[in-house]
């Protein structure tokens, strides 16, 4: 998973003096999965973050991260990518989280014309032609 550098900056600030990693085992080496849970309780605990009922995992990490690119309207095409989803199907779990994308989207229109594409074509230069009878057999 990708992460902003201000992640990983203040996640290299609190990793362990004996390795790499943030969360990992008192020797430095890293977590097995039956290890995982302590780590991030204790996490959230000091960051005060709680839920009313059930406790906070990591897959709800995982799906908070592919909320918040949804909510600043990155392209449910991209957040498939950054999360590893083998379809977009999976992925549209997240659209009702942008709705003004949309809105946006087309909002583009409404900016200059970009003067030529890659392929060399030029936009703005058509000419409206009247239909010619005989083509139109």
């Amino acid at each position: 998973m990708d992460l902003p550098w201000s992640l990983v900056n203040a996640l290299k600030a609190y990793r362990h003096l004996k390795g790499p990693y943030v969360f990992c085992q008192p020797d430095g080496d890293p977590l097995r999965p039956g290890l995982l849970k302590g780590p991030l309780e204790r996490a959230l605990r000091r960051a005060g973050i709680a839920r009313d009922q059930g406790r906070i995992g990591w897959h709800d990490v995982r799906h908070t991260y592919g909320s918040h690119l949804a909510m600043r309207g990155v392209p449910l095409k991209v957040i498939q990518e950054l999360m590893g989803h083998a379809s977009l199907d999976m992925t549209m779990r997240y659209a009702h989280l942008s709705p003004e994308t949309k809105q946006n989207a087309v909002q583009v229109l409404d900016q200059p014309a970009p003067k030529s594409t890659p392929e060399g074509h030029i936009w703005g230069t058509w000419k409206a032609v009247a239909p010619n009878p005989s083509e139109m057999k």
